[in-house]
């Protein structure tokens, strides 16, 4: 079972090592898996979304990151309402500080399963209790559409954006998960667990951040 560390601009500092190898990791799926994005000289995939608004949830097992999940605030710039907005055509895009955008996640080939315990749902747990915890009332964002029967399995409830789409080749949808505990406890469920998989070193950032309360990371 994995633990998932909650990773954030104020203690970033205490997973350099981390960080640098879910950086590469990212750039081995994105760049050379997936052909989403043109190689970078130095071997690591960032984008403009990798800000101090993001918060990263890191799934390590037997000392190594073996997935991976970057949220952030739809009140800020994200994937969704700068690269996808025309997905949104039912609903519109979501610019709330409770609705976090959900992406850059992988599965290091070795722990990608076809049951429904393996390491994907695994840091689905995780991704749902961070929500919970920190007031969230949903997370998405663009996927591609293997993931709803996934979300299905796992009784979340998945509200799409807009119709799904093709793009070189795979089908994408834009839709974000109702957060809840029947949520969290389904998972869990699944899972055979009753415990936290979560981990929170450091200083710690809340993630929702209201205009009033707003803190500025130096």
């Amino acid at each position: 079972m994995i633990k998932v560390h909650v990773v954030n601009a104020l203690n970033k500092h205490l997973y350099e090592n981390e960080f640098d190898e879910f950086l590469r990791r990212r750039h081995d799926f994105f760049v050379h898996q997936k052909r989403w994005r043109p190689p970078s000289p130095d071997g690591r995939e960032l984008d403009q979304f990798d800000t101090d608004m993001a918060t990263y949830l890191l799934g390590i097992e037997d000392g190594r990151v073996v997935t991976s999940a970057r949220l952030i605030p739809t009140s800020e710039p994200h994937m969704v309402s700068e690269v996808f907005s025309h997905m949104c055509e039912k609903s519109g895009v979501p610019r709330r500080p409770d609705w976090a955008e959900w992406t850059r996640t992988f599965v290091v080939p070795d722990k990608r399963s076809t049951g429904l315990r393996g390491t994907l749902t695994q840091l689905c747990c995780a991704v749902m209790e961070y929500a919970l915890d920190e007031g969230l009332t949903a997370v998405g964002g663009v996927q591609e559409t293997y993931f709803m029967p996934h979300h299905g399995a796992l009784k979340w409830r998945a509200e799409p954006m807009g119709m799904a789409r093709e793009q070189n080749g795979e089908w994408y949808i834009v839709a974000y998960i109702h957060v809840n505990e029947a949520a969290l406890a389904s998972v869990r469920k699944i899972l055979g667990i009753d415990y936290s998989l979560l981990v929170r070193r450091g200083t710690q950032l809340p993630f929702i951040q209201w205009p009033e309360t707003r803190l500025d990371v130096a």
